[in-house]
């Protein structure tokens, strides 16, 4: 380890003492709780940091879930907050939300209640600003004037929402922020590829949005010139009897389902893998798929989605297609067949990436400045 990496351990390490003293306190879906999605992923996340570790967690319900709350129960759970900030002083608030109509009138409840003297940073998970209608926009520029002078800074997940935000809410200090994995160490793949050979692989829910029907359609055109190229799709959903269907027709063994993987099944699916294919047409956040697959050392062929933007570097960290387009899949796999190499440098770039920007050690890092920054620092 290098001087300048034991002294920036030993800052680190300083800073999370610091925030032990500190009264952090998580808004967003309680990491005990039954609740679905990316929110409940990232709250739950937070709360295994060290620096967060004594955090206290503020539920007030979701609007946009499988466990649905009603405005009235958001009211009283938030006169409740309330008497708790007075006796808590809470320090520093950390406030988890997605971008829908129903959740942004949450948000701008739970910031009317919160004390305006503390810290209070906003991140904001799934969801289009641009998906909001010309009422709806008013409405929430009109009640946001009041309550946005109470947060320190917005957090986005893509350039794309950034964006979104700016155009309804000009002047308010804005920043990208990534979704990680609660792990640090990398996934080792030991596994040989002969001449020819490429093992794709799509995780996630089987819908129509993914682009799994072209990535199917690619997948017979690569049969008749590249026989040795399979595919694997990892996932459940409403389109999947209508995939298997389609790759029924296809050569015998040229794609194959695994259904819904977790734990050590997933990790070994991403580990016997080549790439992750995510030629996504649906609104994306910050798909943990891709975090996971960067882990395991799988350069990823996606669209520009989201998050995607930032993550897929071309020729760096995998190669961009074009939305609803096989031909443009067909392309980007050659592309990596004809070149071996570049798969090998992928794969070490996706790995290096991981390790400063997605694990669990970049999100301490993270979190521990933006709680309790010290002097000097961010």
């Amino acid at each position: 380890m290098t001087k300048s990496a034991v002294l920036e351990a030993c800052k680190l390490k300083q800073v999370i003492v610091m925030s032990d003293e500190l009264k952090v306190c998580i808004i967003g879906p309680s990491p005990d709780s039954i609740y679905i999605g990316g929110v409940a992923t990232h709250v739950k996340n937070l709360k295994g940091l060290d620096c967060l570790r004594n955090a206290d967690v503020f539920d007030p319900g979701s609007i946009h879930s499988n466990q649905k709350t009603s405005i009235l129960a958001i009211f009283g759970k938030l006169h409740d907050f309330r008497r708790q900030c007075k006796t808590r002083s809470h320090s520093c608030y950390l406030l988890n939300t997605s971008i829908y109509f129903g959740s942004f009138l949450k948000l701008i409840l739970v910031l009317a209640f919160l004390p305006g003297n503390k810290k209070c940073h906003v991140f904001f998970h799934g969801g289009r600003f641009a998906k909001f209608n010309l009422l709806s926009a008013w409405v929430i520029r009109f009640f946001c004037r009041f309550v946005f002078r109470k947060v320190t800074t917005f957090y986005f997940l893509s350039k794309e929402q950034m964006a979104g935000f700016a155009s309804l809410f000009p002047g308010y200090p804005l920043m990208l922020y990534a979704n990680y994995s609660p792990f640090s160490n990398l996934l080792d793949r030991n596994r040989l590829r002969t001449a020819n050979e490429l093992k794709l692989l799509f995780v996630g829910r089987l819908v129509k949005e993914k682009g799994v029907f072209e990535l199917l359609s690619a997948m017979q055109d690569l049969a008749a010139r590249y026989p040795n190229v399979k595919l694997t799709i990892v996932g459940e959903g409403p389109v999947e009897a209508l995939l298997r269907h389609q790759a029924k027709k296809m050569p015998r063994d040229l794609v194959s389902f695994a259904g819904f993987l977790s734990g050590e099944n997933l990790e070994n699916a991403y580990k016997t893998a080549d790439v992750l294919v995510l030629p996504t047409f649906h609104p994306e956040g910050f798909p943990y798929v891709v975090i996971e697959a960067m882990r395991s050392g799988l350069p990823i062929v996606a669209t520009n989605s989201g998050a995607l933007e930032t993550l897929v570097t071309e020729g760096v960290t995998g190669l961009q297609v074009v939305a609803r387009n096989p031909e443009s899949i067909v392309s980007a796999i050659e592309k990596i067949l004809e070149n071996p190499y570049l798969l090998s440098e992928m794969s070490k770039n996706c790995q290096t990436y991981f390790l400063k920007h997605l694990s669990r050690s970049a999100a301490e890092a993270f979190y521990t400045r933006l709680v309790a920054p010290i002097k000097g620092g961010i």
